[in-house]
């Protein structure tokens, strides 16, 4: 049996199937603990949604506080 087709402890239900192809690819390259790693790239990046979240935010505040024309009101 090819040694890619093996999942062993880490291989997720939640995984998508581009997450299975990595750790078939990770498998057969000989990766040590493809799961593992694969399971790391998944993971969540809390301070990169926070920052992405604050800059949404800020861009919704400059917009509600930029003064409407009156000739773009009138078209």
């Amino acid at each position: 049996m090819n040694a890619a087709l093996i999942f062993h402890n880490g291989v997720s239900h939640d995984w998508t199937a581009a997450d299975y192809d990595s750790y078939v690819v990770l498998a057969e390259l000989g990766t040590p603990h493809p799961a593992a790693r694969v399971n790391l790239a998944r993971r969540g990046r809390p301070l990169r949604r926070a920052i992405r979240a604050a800059l949404r935010t800020t861009a919704r505040i400059h917009l509600s506080r930029t003064p409407i024309r009156k000739e773009a009101v009138g078209r």
